[in-house]
């Protein structure tokens, strides 16, 4: 009888778990239909570069002139997209995307072992999110980000630790690190935390304990090798095109100095201004930048020398003003969590609140959660090193709001927690999701 009981719960809740989805998907085939002209705006010239690849002309921006600007793998996608169906396609893409990722939530909070309900309620908050639904209209990396870095999470949640999960931690990472570059700061951390662990786990075990050493061992091997595989394509195509490798992009030394200025320190971070920069402010500061690289030889097809000449400047202000670097700092994280849209043209107030009110709500819910279930998230320590790297990663680099989606379903999982009122073990099948 027992078990009879348990699996008529676990059948309802993933019946429950069916409606959520469809839900998820539901709402966002409306926002990508109602705001379908996103999807034509090239804010980062992802667009741009998808269509010179179906062109023949390369990886670039601007034919004739080769690019490690963006990452590669969304450009890819976007072409394929193009190719298969125009703008059209990367809505629909970007809607299967964000659908999968609320399942990926759902099977993350149950490998945390929380509740059916718990993990139910996991998946409605990305179902519903206003960030993951809004930037699933628009072509940008935040969905397919998003949904690598879920993935990503939950391949490190399997309970076994042999080389199958370690190629498909790495391949999985290497394909998130080609999506977005900042995913590289979770897997320092990470790195770090697997030693952390298997030094506890030695001094704590007899030399009986050898070969199951070596098991995870060879797990980090395998991922190493695999992420290694991921990226290689990459790292080989920007060393024949520039000569020398460049494993992420030639993109961050711009984004550091972007944040780390005398300009937006005083303007923004100091509130002259207001807290956004002026579009007629950040344009004339682009174009003092630009005569200032002009005026030390740096021409503007020079891509490596470009990004170690931005990051040099960023550097130099840094050390000149280390008071001020910190306030930014705190400005940047105070920007990566913020509730309210900092820009909100063309949104009604009424919306705006509610936002900032939801998010305000769930940030206060996910702290409860993580101090309530504070065993849960140091067992699966990932979790934490991931939100915890991608702050730190945007605390000095370029932030705003966007930029912490590939983080939301951890804190949608926390916020579900917070509502948790006992310690449950997995439910029926529970054990054979962490597998």
């Amino acid at each position: 009888m027992p078990n009879t009981k348990e699996n008529s719960r676990e059948i309802a809740g993933v019946s429950v778990l069916v409606w959520i989805v469809l839900l998820a998907f539901l709402i966002r085939v409306i926002a990508v239909v109602v705001r379908h002209e996103n999807l034509w705006i090239d804010t980062d010239a992802y667009l741009a570069i998808a269509q010179n690849l179906l062109d023949g002309n390369g990886f670039c921006s601007t034919p004739g002139q080769p690019t490690a600007f963006r990452p590669p793998l969304y450009p890819l996608l976007v072409s394929v997209s193009l190719y298969c169906g125009g703008h059209a396609a990367i809505g629909v893409v970007q809607i299967v995307l964000g659908t999968a990722t609320v399942w990926l939530t759902w099977r993350i909070a149950r490998c945390c072992q929380f509740s059916q309900q718990t993990s139910l309620l996991a998946a409605a908050i990305i179902a519903v999110d206003p960030l993951l639904v809004e930037y699933s209209t628009q072509a940008m990396t935040e969905t397919l980000s998003t949904f690598l870095v879920t993935l990503l999470l939950l391949a490190t949640l399997r309970s076994d630790h042999g080389a199958r999960k370690g190629i498909v931690v790495g391949v999985v990472f290497g394909l998130a690190a080609l999506c977005r570059p900042s995913i590289w700061a979770f897997g320092g951390l990470a790195a770090v935390g697997w030693l952390v662990v298997a030094l506890a786990n030695r001094s704590s075990h007899s030399g009986s304990d050898c070969g199951g050493r070596l098991f995870r061992g060879k797990t980090v091997f395998a991922c190493a090798a695999a992420v290694a595989v991921t990226v290689s394509p990459w790292v080989i195509r920007n060393t024949l095109q520039f000569g020398r490798p460049v494993l992420m992009t030639t993109h961050g030394g711009y984004t550091l100095l972007l944040g780390n200025n005398e300009t937006f320190f005083r303007e923004v971070v100091s509130g002259e201004r207001g807290t956004v920069w002026e579009g007629s402010s950040l344009k004339a500061w682009q174009a003092e930048k630009e005569r200032q690289l002009l005026g030390i030889g740096i021409a503007r097809d020079n891509e490596l020398s470009r990004d170690a000449a931005f990051s040099g400047l960023a550097k130099q202000w840094i050390v000149e003003y280390p008071y001020r670097f910190l306030r930014t700092c705190m400005f940047r994280i105070q920007r990566f969590w913020a509730c309210w849209p900092s820009v909100s043209v063309g949104i009604p107030s009424a919306i705006v609140q509610i936002v900032g009110a939801y998010y305000l709500g769930t940030f206060a819910l996910a702290v409860v959660g993580v101090f309530r279930w504070r065993r849960v998230w140091l067992n699966h320590w990932t979790l934490p090193a991931l939100v915890l790297s991608l702050t730190l990663v945007h605390a000095v680099y370029w932030s705003n709001a966007r930029m912490r989606s590939a983080i939301v379903p951890v804190v949608a999982v926390a916020t579900a927690a917070a509502l948790q009122r006992s310690r449950c073990q997995a439910e029926a099948g529970g054990a054979i999701l962490q597998k």
